[in-house]
């Protein structure tokens, strides 16, 4: 059985680590922003306590709309046993929701993840951009939450 909860910022780091940044031992995965009083990180466990899926939701503008009160979503991974479980769903429905007061929901997505966001209504825009921390291809993502939920 698995739930859904509120992490702390050190909760995400090994997911994050694992995932995110292919188990480099020395990749920075305490983000600014993790621990800024209107940041949340959403979590699923299992029954022993155990992370399975993590992602952070932070008050920050859109590169597009910088002026439009705006959510990011961050570093959303799931471990590798539990993909395609729908942990990554659950996520993502319940950082929307709690994003219902802004208008405007945003995140760069791996290339290789956007089926996934689209799948769920949200839209791909602007270039494909590489990141420094991973140095693999993104897009931006975005999402209008009345239109989601």
């Amino acid at each position: 059985m698995t739930r859904l909860v509120e992490l702390d910022a050190s909760d995400v780091h090994d997911l994050r680590r694992r995932v995110l940044r292919a188990g480099d031992g020395a990749a920075d995965v305490d983000w600014a922003g993790d621990h800024d009083r209107t940041t949340v990180h959403l979590g699923v466990v299992d029954e022993h306590g155990s992370v399975l899926a993590v992602s952070t939701w932070l008050r920050q503008p859109c590169p597009l709309h910088p002026a439009e009160p705006a959510v990011q979503l961050r570093g959303m991974a799931t471990d590798p046993a539990w993909s395609s479980g729908g942990l990554g769903s659950l996520l993502l429905s319940e950082g929307v929701r709690r994003a219902s007061d802004v208008g405007l929901v945003w995140a760069n997505a791996r290339v290789e993840a956007i089926p996934f966001y689209e799948r769920r209504n949200w839209t791909a825009v602007g270039p494909e951009f590489t990141t420094a921390d991973t140095g693999l291809p993104h897009r931006l993502v975005t999402c209008r939450p009345a239109a989601t939920s």
